[in-house]
């Protein structure tokens, strides 16, 4: 047993940095969400079903008031700046976090003025309301410390806090659920979860405060605002993509299709806490590369790093009716058809992704506006014409079609630009084309069990020849 332990030690040792922080904040991620999903059945057990509702709600609105009230800056901006302004950190990120809250103030102001008007549109209890603006004024210090502690691969400290953080929440979250009156069951449970967050985003703010000296900028606040308000729209745009075919599947078809379809993208929300554990890493790293031009690295790792989505990809798509088997009972079947498209869209997120990276680098930040708000309006449109004629598995597809095309129009901007050599561009090509085949060849033989496991067999004993050659690609 020591032997195992030493000998597993000393691999973890000879990973890189990148490698180790990617791997931590996967376990951290999927600890963060398994604790979610452990979560849910409880607090529907114990809330009435109307309470629930108001939970979903202040999430949808939680998700897309912070985009505009905080600029987001954490994912845009952020990174760059600890780049352009590495010998000045600390005052550089106390200068956006005044502006964040300033952003926050404005935005609270206006809510204020129009509150007649606003408040029967956001449909929620004015308590939550004021909640909902804490976290905006105290949250962003808490998400650029940990852009910080990413960008300089401090992982251990990230995965601590957000085991305990992700934990301590659900617990007292559970406990004071409990013991409220059936009517106040979802503010109690809002205000709990909420006030764990804000309580670190305080603690946070503090320290950010006291490293910095108070220390404010303005020429920081021009940089990263010019930087990041393209951006908006984009984030914006991000989020009627992801979500936009739920919605539209309940309008033009039923909700009982929007349900099947729902599970079935469970299984992209699971890749996806892949793939933002690994670009949590990748970014800082990818910006650190292209400062020093070391394109060859960063070719490298871009063919190894989708060269593991597209096996996730695959994986999935082939265990597609074991999947939805163990997430939903037999009636929710069908959407084992809506698997391979979500999936492959996932791969294409990660294409995107690394294009955008450069992007980002160089500061086109309108290149990726205009691309994002684009494919976002195409996608409304497929699904208006194609969900009507072929029900909800056609906006797996139509999703899949505008990732794609994000992906082209990406590596189109950065071509353009002449940074095309950074990444061997016929290669993901080739693994594009490849991942698309796929996907669609395995979706038509569900039906046939004896063909897709002779597949599985085939892939397990390719994995098992190439053991050496994954295990070196995953330690880098």
């Amino acid at each position: 047993m020591v032997e195992y332990f030493v000998s597993y030690r000393n691999k973890w040792r000879a990973m890189s940095p990148v490698a180790k922080s990617s791997m931590a904040l996967v376990f951290a991620k999927f600890f963060e969400r398994g604790l979610s999903m452990i979560s849910g059945p409880i607090f529907t057990r114990i809330m009435p079903t109307a309470e629930y509702g108001i939970i979903s709600t202040f999430t949808s609105w939680q998700n897309v008031l912070y985009i505009i009230a905080t600029l987001n800056m954490a994912s845009g901006v952020f990174n760059n700046g600890m780049i352009d302004f590495k010998k000045d950190r600390e005052s550089f990120t106390y200068s956006i976090l005044c502006l964040a809250n300033l952003c926050t103030f404005v935005c609270g102001g206006i809510y204020l003025l129009f509150y007649k008007w606003l408040n029967p549109l956001v449909d929620m209890p004015d308590s939550l309301m004021v909640v909902m603006f804490l976290y905006f004024i105290f949250i962003p210090a808490y998400n650029y410390w940990m852009g910080r502690q990413r960008f300089e691969y401090k992982y251990k400290a990230i995965t601590a806090v957000i085991l305990g953080s992700s934990l301590l929440s659900i617990v007292l979250s559970v406990i004071c659920v409990l013991m409220a009156p059936d009517h106040s069951k979802a503010v109690t449970k809002v205000v709990t979860a909420e006030s764990v967050s804000i309580c670190i985003g305080i603690f946070f703010f503090i320290t950010t405060t006291m490293r910095s000296r108070g220390k404010l900028k303005l020429a920081y606040w021009k940089y990263a605002f010019t930087f990041n308000m393209p951006l908006i729209p984009h984030y914006l745009s991000m989020y009627v993509l992801s979500s936009s075919d739920r919605i539209m599947i309940s309008k033009l078809v039923n909700t009982s299709a929007t349900a099947v379809y729902n599970v079935a993208y469970t299984v992209a929300g699971i890749m996806l806490i892949f793939w933002n554990a690994v670009d949590a890493s990748y970014a800082p790293w990818i910006y650190q590369q292209m400062e020093r031009k070391n394109y060859k690295s960063i070719q490298a790792r871009g063919n190894q790093v989708l060269l593991f989505f597209a096996a996730l990809t695959i994986l999935c798509t082939l265990f597609a009716p074991e999947i939805i088997g163990i997430l939903a009972p037999e009636s929710y079947y069908s959407g084992i058809y809506v698997v391979p498209s979500v999936a492959a869209g996932v791969f294409f997120t990660a294409c995107y992704s690394l294009y955008m990276r450069l992007e980002l680098y160089l500061k086109k930040t309108k290149i990726v506006m205009i691309a994002t708000c684009s494919v976002a309006v195409l996608n409304l449109v497929l699904n208006y014409i194609f969900i009507p004629q072929f029900g909800f598995v056609a906006a797996g597809y139509t999703t899949l079609v505008c990732y794609a095309l994000l992906a082209f129009f990406h590596y189109c901007s950065i071509k353009l630009l002449g940074y095309g050599h950074v990444y061997n561009n016929k290669r993901i090509l080739c693994l594009s084309c490849l991942v698309s085949l796929i996907t669609v060849i395995v979706s038509g033989i569900y039906s046939y069990m004896i063909i897709r496991y002779i597949l599985i067999a085939v892939l397990g004993v390719i994995m098992i020849i190439k053991r050496k050659e994954i295990v070196k690609m995953l330690r880098k």
